[in-house]
């Protein structure tokens, strides 16, 4: 985490004194939220959520245990790709 002073940073005085009343402050930028600005009080001071999904050195260990496709694979593939024409030079071009 960067921390930086607050004299680094410009705060319109009415955004201050919705922080200081615990309300929380949308920044946005070209009509989008940006960030949130919200009192040190209002935090959770609790443990920190638990991350979703599972480490990586175990997902590679799944891959690493996992059946390798069949010899046929290719030949499948390929039969589905006959089956449905041909493809588009550019797939996420506009139809």
């Amino acid at each position: 985490m960067t921390t930086i002073r607050a004299e680094e940073v410009r705060i319109p005085r009415r955004a201050r004194e919705a922080v200081a009343r615990h309300e929380r402050v949308v920044v946005v930028n070209r009509e989008r939220p940006t960030f949130v600005i919200i009192h040190p009080d209002d935090t959770a001071a609790g443990p920190a959520p638990a991350r979703r999904g599972r480490p990586l050195r175990e997902a590679l260990g799944l891959l690493a245990v996992a059946a390798l496709p069949d010899p046929g694979f290719v030949d499948d593939m390929e039969a589905v790709l006959a089956d449905t024409g041909p493809v588009p030079g550019d797939p996420w071009a506009r139809s």
